[in-house]
């Protein structure tokens, strides 16, 4: 289960960069984005985390339990199968450098179409909404990209590191796993904390 909503909030953080690269850079493919191919972009998302946290139950891969209260992928089996391995290697870059490929990717292009922007249409001297638009854009974008890097680079290197057969101290196992898992609580907020329009709808759901 650990795994399973893991991988729908990084999916769901990938499709989150997408569509404002295609409003941000595209806005002409803006129509592209619908209610229904959102829909299926929810459907895509759960059905690749069930995928990929299925499979160890299936006999590609393998879990362990961490002594901590909890279980994860056993990564040391890697040493030992080749299969393992391949699910191993395979969930590292389908999982985690592909949607870190592409975030950066989207938002710093986001970033660079927004500049470009008002270069062309303030020649150099952009009002200052246009100033704050670019800021607040740059701002968010950041703050997401790196969020995430900082919450599952650590799981993600030494999750490799054992695959390779090299020890890992329990400790550094378990803040790494606390700092992957916390990636699913602040994103949240930090959508709350730098989205006006976040927290308008907030306030309107629960009718504040």
């Amino acid at each position: 289960l650990t795994l399973l909503f893991g991988l729908a909030s990084i999916n769901t953080l990938t499709v989150i960069s997408v569509t404002r690269y295609i409003k941000g850079c595209h806005p002409e493919r803006g129509h592209c984005i619908s209610n229904s191919s959102i829909s299926v972009a929810l459907v895509l998302i759960w059905v690749a985390a069930f995928f990929w946290s299925a499979a160890p139950l299936l006999g590609w891969g393998s879990y362990t339990d961490r002594m901590y209260g909890t279980c994860e992928i056993d990564w040391a089996k890697a040493n030992f199968s080749t299969i393992y391995k391949s699910y191993i290697i395979s969930i590292f870059i389908c999982c985690f450098f592909l949607p870190v490929s592409v975030m950066v990717f989207c938002y710093v292009s986001i970033i660079n179409t927004v500049k470009l922007s008002h270069a062309l249409t303030g020649l150099g001297d952009p009002t200052d909404r246009q100033r704050r638009i670019e800021r607040d854009v740059t701002r968010v974008s950041i703050v997401i990209c790196t969020a995430f890097i900082i919450a599952w680079s650590p799981y993600a290197v030494i999750s490799i590191w054992s695959a390779y057969g090299h020890p890992v101290p329990n400790l550094t196992s378990i803040l790494a796993s606390l700092f992957a898992k916390s990636a699913s609580f602040y994103n949240p907020i930090i959508y709350f904390g730098m989205s006006s329009k976040f927290r308008r709808d907030i306030f309107i759901l629960f009718h504040c």
